[in-house]
């Protein structure tokens, strides 16, 4: 009875929310001091796309590499925001939330980390250590396993996308 308890315990953490789900809403801060709040995007029409990652993670950093959120954000983001093209669609927005409340310093390349996640990432990044940002997010988000990236649609609904090379 008590490793049927431990399966079912662990099943339920690391399931994430299901396809059709509405986005938990929050604001946070990007390293560059701006406030971003998830349902200003929505309601502005824009799709937002959301990469859970954790600086350690080999499949995280491969997939931050592959340059497939960076052409969304410079091709889809919004007009006027750095790093976006000027013939922008302007129906999407990207975020790169570190998620297991790892250093700001760790995400510019420190310790423990698969290399720097600050440098050539046109669209915001958001930490989790704590200042001002915590891992609560996270937890809203149920994230179960690194990465996990969201497509959120301007009704709020969420479906887990993956590491798809053409996100969008």
């Amino acid at each position: 009875l008590i490793g049927l308890l431990s399966f079912f315990a662990f099943q339920s953490s690391v399931a994430q929310l299901p396809n059709g789900s509405i986005a938990p809403n929050f604001t946070l801060v990007d390293l560059n001091g701006t406030s971003h709040t998830l349902y200003d995007y929505l309601d502005a029409g824009q799709t937002v796309f959301i990469d859970f990652s954790a600086i350690w993670c080999g499949p995280c950093w491969t997939y931050h590499t592959s340059g497939a959120l960076e052409d969304l954000y410079e091709n889809h983001g919004p007009s006027g925001l750095p790093n976006v093209s000027p013939s922008t669609t302007n129906d999407a927005m990207v975020f790169f939330i570190e998620g297991d409340g790892s250093s700001v310093a760790q995400l510019n390349g420190g310790s423990g980390s698969q290399g720097d996640w600050v440098t050539g990432t046109p669209y915001p990044i958001i930490c989790t250590d704590g200042n001002p940002n915590s891992t609560a997010v996270v937890n809203d988000y149920q994230i179960g396993y690194w990465p996990t990236v969201y497509q959120v649609c301007p009704d709020r609904t969420l479906i887990l996308c993956g590491q798809t090379a053409s996100p969008y």
